[in-house]
């Protein structure tokens, strides 16, 4: 596994409550049972379904309110962002993911974390194996969701992981995985180099919002962040 060593000193991340799941078995299979049996596993541990957003289950954990997120893998892009029924007969198990495109790309770059922990609801400390998702993916997923929504944390995430693994890197790491040979990596890129154009553009202003930077530091942080990534996409096209 590669851990993340900044050549810099770098401010943990600011973390998240929300807990994102790929569910793999939606992209290859429309058994009832398989998506009942993932949407009993859900309320047993008391999570509860949102009715607005049906892909989201939610649960106060030590008075925060932790949120689960289901995603499954869409062959176009403009099944990303909407609601993906499993299965798709109405008699199903009524379970519901949020389309990403892109997401089938995980297993070309994935993570495996050993992490030890509390489980819920006092039952134990655990030791478990994480696979997650690598930053190069993570890379080409926040590219996306800057180009379809306006979230400062995605710019933040993005700049972080730069400066968290190095550029040079995740670039390496991108081109490894063949992402800037497929539609989802080339239009990541141009995406990035949007979003983070200039210091004034949302990428980098993402970055220093979510980071807390102000007054001369926070026009230095932009501006460095507007570096970073335009460097991370030119090594990318400068290997393909």
């Amino acid at each position: 596994m590669l851990n993340p060593i900044p050549d810099e000193p770098l401010q943990p991340h600011v973390g998240t409550r929300d807990v994102d799941l790929a569910i793999r078995v939606a992209a290859i299979s429309d058994e009832p049972d398989m998506y009942r049996t993932l949407k009993n596993n859900l309320s047993a541990l008391n999570l509860v379904q949102s009715s607005d957003r049906s892909f989201e289950w939610t649960r106060m954990v030590e008075d925060f309110k932790v949120v689960v997120e289901l995603f499954v893998p869409v062959e176009v892009p403009d099944q990303g962002g909407k609601i993906q029924k499993k299965p798709i007969e109405q008699s199903g198990s009524g379970l519901t993911a949020l389309g990403l495109f892109g997401l089938n790309y995980i297993d070309e770059d994935i993570e495996e974390i050993e992490d030890e922990g509390f489980l819920l609801d006092g039952k134990g400390v655990k030791k478990v194996t994480l696979r997650v998702c690598g930053p190069a993916v993570l890379i080409g997923l926040k590219a996306w969701a800057l180009k379809d929504r306006n979230k400062s944390k995605d710019g933040y995430d993005v700049v972080w992981t730069l400066k968290a693994y190095g550029v040079e890197v995740v670039a390496a790491r991108f081109r490894e995985a063949t992402l800037c040979e497929t539609e989802f990596g080339m239009q990541a890129l141009d995406s990035l180099s949007e979003a983070f154009q200039t210091h004034e553009h949302v990428g980098s202003v993402g970055w220093v919002l979510e980071s807390g930077f102000e007054l001369a530091e926070a026009a230095l942080e932009a501006r460095e962040a507007a570096g970073i990534v335009q460097e991370f996409v030119r090594l990318v096209r400068k290997g393909s």
